[in-house]
């Protein structure tokens, strides 16, 4: 992984369906929280005759804090939902990368996004960890 802030990337010690099902069910707590996708690749990979390990798309968007964001820059919108894409690496290790939310702010000036930025560092790492956990 080339580039990537650490702090949106994890080693799961799950498959990449269990890794996927522990942060759904982590951000079913959150009612504000809307699930968007679950996209399966490996799946639609196989459309077109390609065999890739697993892999799994998750989208999903805070309701409470996407006008915030959005309001702040409204180009912001290219990078939502925030993606969580989980995959078994060819030496089988599972991995999990969400979306860079410290690029999000910096690419957009987005200066906080009026406080959804702090809301989104004091909940997304927080729901990373206890999906691996």
């Amino acid at each position: 992984m080339q580039n990537v802030n650490q702090r949106w990337v994890r080693k799961s010690p799950y498959s990449v369906r269990e890794t996927a099902d522990r942060l759904l069910a982590k951000l079913a707590e959150f009612p504000e929280v809307m699930i968007v996708a679950d996209v399966d690749q490996q799946k639609v990979a196989a459309l077109s005759s390609k065999r890739i390990d697993d892999a799994v798309c998750l989208m999903f968007q805070n309701t409470k804090l996407v006008g915030s964001l959005l309001s702040s820059n409204i180009e912001v919108g290219f990078e939502l939902p925030i993606k969580a894409f989980i995959w078994k690496a060819k030496d089988g290790q599972v991995w999990i990368r969400c979306t860079d939310i410290d690029h999000m702010n910096d690419f957009y000036q987005l200066n906080g996004g009026q406080g959804a930025i702090d809301a989104i560092y004091c909940l997304l790492p927080g729901w990373l960890d206890h999906t691996v956990s």
